[in-house]
């Protein structure tokens, strides 16, 4: 084996490992000792590879929102229908792709719930395409729709930024730790799907029936 495939799988390796322990534990719990010990990988190989638990973190995350923003942008072409159809299609599709990488589902929810704070602008950059996409997605869906008069599409773009920064901070302080990983993203995505739901239509009823 030549040495360049030799270096790029002991760095797979050590990712796979990192990979595993990030997921289950999320940043702050997980433990490069940990990594080392269960995987007979010694601490010297990671540093050789890796400057550090940051930089291991940020390249499992990256490979999450990277699979995950691929697999969307191929579920994308299947989703049709009204409004409501393609916009649980998506949400749907999200829960999907968790549900075929279960690897991902704690690195997600540490990154998108429990961000750390030195991080949280590298974990921006790293999940930038992913946010890109979610914002197409809702763009494609208004410009198929009516809006009234006093709103632009780009006013709703960014109010809808906007809240979707608070609902996670707000999301993160409510429930993170109380229910189980699965259970935290099903309820996230819920409320995620609910939230835009009332962005596009609103929370009254008909006219004629409100009194």
């Amino acid at each position: 084996m030549k040495r360049e495939e030799k270096s790029a799988l002991s760095r797979q390796r050590i990712l796979h490992a990192s990979l595993r322990e990030f997921s289950a534990k999320g940043y702050a719990a997980a433990s490069l000792n940990t990594v080392c010990a269960e995987n007979d990988i010694s601490k010297g190989i990671i540093y050789h590879y890796f400057a550090d638990k940051d930089e291991l973190y940020l390249l499992c995350v990256a490979e999450c929102f990277d699979a995950l923003t691929a697999y969307l942008g191929r579920m994308l072409d299947g989703i049709s229908g009204s409004v409501e159809q393609r916009l649980r299609g998506y949400f749907d599709a999200r829960l999907c792709f968790f549900a075929e990488n279960p690897l991902y589902l704690g690195i997600f929810n540490s990154a998108a719930l429990e961000t750390p704070d030195h991080l949280v602008s590298k974990i921006a950059d790293a999940r930038k395409d992913f946010d890109e996409l979610n914002i197409s997605v809702l763009t494609g869906l208004l410009k198929s729709a009516v809006l009234r008069n006093d709103i632009t599409l780009s006013d709703v773009v960014e109010d809808f930024r906007m809240y979707m920064d608070y609902f996670n901070l707000r999301f993160k302080s409510a429930l993170t730790g109380i229910l189980s990983p699965e259970q935290t993203l099903r309820k996230h995505e819920e409320i995620c799907h609910r939230q835009l739901n009332i962005l596009l239509y609103g929370v009254l009823g008909e006219r004629d029936e409100i009194r």
